[in-house]
């Protein structure tokens, strides 16, 4: 499928719908938000998208430009801010093919005594090369 070209502000679209627009990306995509700030309803919205080809083409590319976003800020967190959270959440996802495991399931388990163990869950590719599924024990 090519890659459909930006629509350009006004290009075939109602001055509501090119507020809207605006509106979408203001309100991070948010479709009540754009509704209310323009004071249409949401069936407009869903009529215009169903109805409106450009309309529709704007939406998707305001959509696509809130992830390219998202992106930026996700690898500025983990290039240039170093942040360990977004980096450990982030990483399973995009470096799968590399071997970082999603943990799934962690548990944490208590003995009521002073000694702090924490029984963790590892699943995912990691559990294939260890075992089916098993338990690590780290000590504190």
């Amino acid at each position: 499928m090519d890659k459909e070209l930006p629509i350009l502000i006004g290009d075939g679209l109602s001055d509501n719908q090119v507020k809207f627009i605006n509106a979408y990306v203001n309100h991070y995509c948010n479709i009540s938000k754009a509704c209310a700030a323009i004071d249409i309803t949401r069936q407009a919205y869903y009529r215009w998208v169903k109805e409106v080809d450009t309309f529709r083409i704007a939406v998707d590319q305001a959509k696509e430009a809130l992830k390219d976003r998202w992106e930026d800020e996700i690898n500025k967190q983990v290039f240039e801010d170093r942040n360990p959270i977004v980096l450990n959440k982030f990483a399973p996802m995009v470096l799968k093919d590399r071997g970082y495991a999603d943990i799934k399931d962690v548990k944490l388990h208590t003995t009521g005594q002073q000694e702090n163990n924490v029984v963790i869950t590892v699943v995912d590719s990691i559990v294939e090369s260890i075992a089916d599924e098993e338990e690590v024990r780290v000590e504190h």
